[in-house]
């Protein structure tokens, strides 16, 4: 068997880490594990003390005892926890903060593209040209796909728009995963009531999803134009209705990043 000298999990379980540079190859350590999860490595030009077997370490630190060059020692539990904690801490509110950034994007572009872009006439005359060479969507929903907004173009911002759905949805399908015991725990103990408006915003999240997807598809896949005009329009009303609650959710939460930043920061 190929053994892994310098591997991690070769030096290191839940309870002892072994430092190979201090071991003399002295051997008191593998007569006194009784897990026998420590083995040596026996060459005439390399010799020290081996975790062969880090799952069998029972943590019962005989080896540090019968140690005398210090080779092994305790790792400290309390620390490793404190260090998981902040790393935790520092996963989420990258989470969140990727959340929030592409919330605020999806919810800027799509209200530019449905407010900005809408000409209430598809006949209009702009800059002096009749615009007749439209896609029938745009066509039908009396969009100036010709216009610019802040030096972006319909195009762009559509771009925009559905890069930030796409990266906006996969993270908040994360967050409602990871979050899912806290829903079943509301739901069983009767809390809705208490959390209504997270609990309308993960709603209206999932129908502005669904009717902002399945439009997307059908275009794709040269589906009836009609039913995805529909979808298209019931997203829009409901995606009003989505920023609104998802700002409210911001504001609810602003203490929380910035507390969790300023611990973040110190913690560098």
């Amino acid at each position: 068997m190929k053994l892994k000298f310098f591997s991690r999990e070769h030096t290191k379980t839940p309870y002892i880490q072994l430092d190979t540079r201090k071991c003399k190859a002295c051997w008191k350590c593998l007569g006194d594990c009784p897990g026998q999860a420590i083995q040596k490595i026996d060459f005439a030009w390399h010799k020290h003390a081996l975790i062969a077997a880090p799952a069998q370490c029972i943590g019962c630190l005989k080896c540090v005892k019968a140690c005398e060059y210090e080779a092994y020692s305790k790792v400290d539990v309390m620390k490793k926890e404190t260090t998981k904690r902040k790393n935790k801490v520092l996963y989420v509110f990258i989470v969140n903060s990727l959340l929030m950034l592409s919330g605020v994007l999806m919810a800027i572009s799509g209200l530019v593209l449905q407010f900005g872009f809408h000409i209430g006439n598809s006949g209009e005359q702009h800059g002096g040209e009749i615009r007749t060479h439209v896609d029938n969507y745009e066509h039908v929903r009396g969009l100036d796909i010709f216009d610019t907004i802040w030096g972006i173009n319909y195009s762009n911002w559509s771009f925009l728009h559905k890069f930030a759905i796409v990266v906006f949805s996969l993270l908040m399908m994360y967050h409602i995963f990871i979050h899912w015991k806290w829903y079943k725990m509301i739901i069983n103990k009767h809390l809705a009531s208490k959390n209504i408006q997270v609990i309308l915003l993960s709603v209206f999240f999932l129908l502005v999803a669904v009717t902002g997807f399945v439009p997307w598809f059908i275009d794709l896949s040269g589906g009836n134009s009609m039913l995805r005009l529909i979808l298209i329009e019931l997203h829009d009303k409901l995606a009003l209705v989505l920023v609104i609650y998802l700002t409210l959710h911001i504001v609810r939460r602003y203490k929380w990043f910035i507390s969790t930043y300023t611990k973040l920061k110190n913690r560098n």
